[in-house]
């Protein structure tokens, strides 16, 4: 897919080190940059990146930021839907002498998270493209959507996630919108660093096939492949290294 500046990419997630690193790496290649988060510490301009605060869950904020900051005649040819959490919580747990069941209110906010938030953003930036013409749409899943020990809820969400790009694949493919998803295994960036003491992603590292963690390069490939290869709809790339949970 061509770069141009009177075209679009939105990213949701922009705040986190992955959406960041997204949002300036296609500003770069020349695109027109929406960038959106809750976590932004201001909204405004810098170069082709237009950062805008909302809440992703709330389908008025996206829609005013969409229409606010994309002229109406310029299409958005591709939505980066990076927005999410990484959590981790087992089912069962031992707290002190008490077996602990999973938190509900953690639980909602996992599936917030990482299935709604995605969910609104995509079908707000939908709407948008089938209007102007189509475009693509790229959501996230992970390694863990096939399931892993104690991340139930980010399981259950990622897993949602590649029920949802298929289905809207289906759905909005013949209105011009392909959807597909990039399953990430473990990435070399400061959010999975957070989530995963050092320990455990040198385990992670070393049970990959090929020896290490990914890193942000090739994901963008990914993406890449994804936006321009126009039979592509419905697909989830396994980014992994061949590691299985």
């Amino acid at each position: 897919m061509a770069a141009d500046v009177d075209r679009w990419v939105v990213v949701s997630g922009a705040g986190g080190a992955l959406g960041a690193a997204l949002a300036k790496h296609h500003a770069e290649a020349g695109w027109r940059v929406l960038a959106l988060d809750r976590k932004f510490e201001s909204g405004g301009s810098a170069g082709n990146i237009t950062a805008c605060t909302i809440d992703l869950l709330i389908e008025a904020e996206v829609h005013k930021a969409l229409a606010d900051h994309i002229p109406a005649n310029q299409p958005i040819a591709l939505l980066i839907n990076a927005v999410g959490q990484i959590w981790n919580e087992p089912i069962l747990a031992m707290r002190g002498a008490r077996l602990a069941a999973h938190s509900l209110d953690t639980w909602r906010t996992v599936i917030d998270a990482n299935l709604n938030a995605p969910f609104v953003v995509a079908t707000q930036v939908a709407a948008r493209m089938v209007r102007r013409g189509g475009g693509a749409i790229v959501n996230f899943s992970s390694i863990a959507s096939k399931g892993n020990a104690g991340q139930a809820a980010y399981s259950a969400a990622k897993a949602g996630i590649e029920g949802l790009t298929r289905t809207m694949a289906i759905e909005l493919g013949p209105l011009g919108v392909r959807v597909n998803a990039v399953a990430l295994g473990f990435i070399d960036v400061a959010t999975t660093k957070a989530a995963l003491t050092g320990e455990r992603l040198q385990e992670y590292a070393q049970k990959t096939p090929l020896g290490r963690l990914g890193d942000v390069g090739e994901v963008i490939g990914a993406i890449e492949f994804l936006a321009a290869n126009s039979f592509a709809n419905g697909t989830i790339v396994r980014l992994d290294g061949g590691l299985r949970l």
